[in-house]
């Protein structure tokens, strides 16, 4: 299993390309409520990459819920995880590999429209269990 870091904040810029071989998108993170707290520069590929370009384009209370974003030592995006104002998860996005257009989501489909989420059901924890012991 390889090593993610988290980072937990939101969208502070991004840029986005897709030439028709392979999205790409270049992210800054950050936490606007921690100004002692360094911003991170991360890259998103395939499906992630287009999941961020398509959220940011709109006013979905998801996009500025505080998320955790995992990435590897090469900075690439492997998944966000938005949880509830207790913990709880609530949202997956992740794909099977960073470089994947396959996108998988655990929990509600469409953008999460409240800024207080619900936990996903028993039946999607139990699937995102099962995925993320298997990748």
């Amino acid at each position: 299993m390889k090593q993610l870091y988290k980072y937990h904040g939101t969208v502070f810029s991004f840029s986005f390309k897709d030439n028709g071989n392979k999205a790409s998108a270049d992210i800054v993170i950050g936490d606007i409520g921690d100004w002692e707290k360094a911003p991170t520069r991360i890259e998103a590929f395939g499906g992630l990459a287009k999941y961020i370009n398509a959220i940011e384009g709109t006013d979905a209370e998801e996009r500025y819920i505080k998320a955790d974003w995992y990435y590897d030592r090469n900075l690439y995006l492997h998944r966000i995880e938005i949880s509830t104002s207790d913990g709880c998860i609530a949202k997956v996005i992740t794909q099977d590999d960073f470089l994947s257009d396959d996108l998988m989501i655990f929990g509600p489909k469409d953008y999460i429209e409240t800024d207080s989420p619900v936990p996903i059901d028993r039946e999607q924890n139990t699937a995102w269990c099962e995925y993320h012991i298997n990748h």
